[in-house]
């Protein structure tokens, strides 16, 4: 009965993920983000996220391709670990939801259909600097993984849409810190939007998070400011050091605020691809 009882709430969950992102792929009319969450994860009498007590690690795993796989990575390897993903393509979307196939061997392995809805949430919006709560996305034809705000220079267009969009620190104010004080990892991978992305987190993340990895990417979309230099840049001003480890490919940094905390607590990063 137990069982039954378990696979009956994780259908629910999945199928409202499901519906929000039919919603979302059919719907221009902007919503806020509260409003848009709540439709994914249960919130609090405070309007707050409502996180299982059992739940002792945060992650964000910020633009997820077709088949989330460093959310599949660190969820096979940490029980207690809650992910938050975040992807504005609903054909990506659709397809982690579904149950995606991996396309090609290079790519990692997709996201288990188990997690959705216990252990991940995916949260169907772009993140980054807006002043609107839509923004033009650029589908591309044959690599969902590199559709982005900003229009490729080289990469086919298949079709122009309207996504939400929402800056992280609206996210962050949704955020229970008072039950999980702190974001263990962040990793961004949005095609030429990541340092917007880090940016428009504000005071969250120097306070809050230990690790974040960010994507380099300043060379194939126009009007991109998102260098390696322009990253370094900005993670220094904010307190953040360089953090090199063989665990991550892309440039990944520490918050030294945090120092004391990881001799302490397992806190555990990866990033491939």
């Amino acid at each position: 009965m137990v069982s039954k009882f378990i696979n009956f709430i994780y259908l629910i969950l999945f199928t409202t993920h499901l519906l929000v992102a039919t919603e979302l792929r059919n719907d221009t009319q902007p919503q806020d983000l509260k409003t848009l969450v709540s439709k994914i994860i249960p919130l609090r009498h405070d309007g707050k996220i409502e996180i299982p007590s059992h739940i002792k690690h945060i992650k964000l795993d910020i633009g997820l391709s077709y088949n989330a796989p460093m959310s599949q990575q660190w969820l096979s390897r940490e029980n207690d670990l809650l992910v938050f993903g975040f992807e504005p393509n609903p054909t990506s979307v659709a397809s982690i939801l579904q149950g995606a196939r991996k396309k090609d061997f290079s790519h990692g392995d997709p996201l288990e259909k188990r997690f959705i809805g216990t252990n991940f949430f995916l949260i169907p919006c772009a993140l980054g600097l807006s002043n609107d709560t839509m923004i033009k996305f650029f589908v591309t034809s044959k690599d969902c993984g590199c559709s982005s705000i900003y229009q490729p220079k080289d990469f086919e267009i298949e079709r122009i849409i309207n996504v939400p969009i929402f800056s992280l620190s609206s996210f962050f104010d949704l955020f229970p810190f008072d039950s999980h004080p702190i974001i263990d990892y962040i990793k961004i991978d949005a095609q030429g939007a990541d340092l917007d992305i880090v940016k428009s987190a504000g005071h969250y993340l120097e306070e809050r998070v230990i690790y974040i990895t960010i994507e380099a990417e300043n060379s194939q979309y126009e009007n991109t400011v998102n260098s390696s230099q322009d990253i370094d840049n900005y993670m220094r001003s904010i307190g953040f050091i360089r953090h090199i480890t063989s665990y991550t490919s892309d440039p990944t940094y520490f918050n030294p605020r945090f120092s004391d905390y990881i001799r302490t607590h397992n806190v555990q990063i990866y990033q491939k691809g």
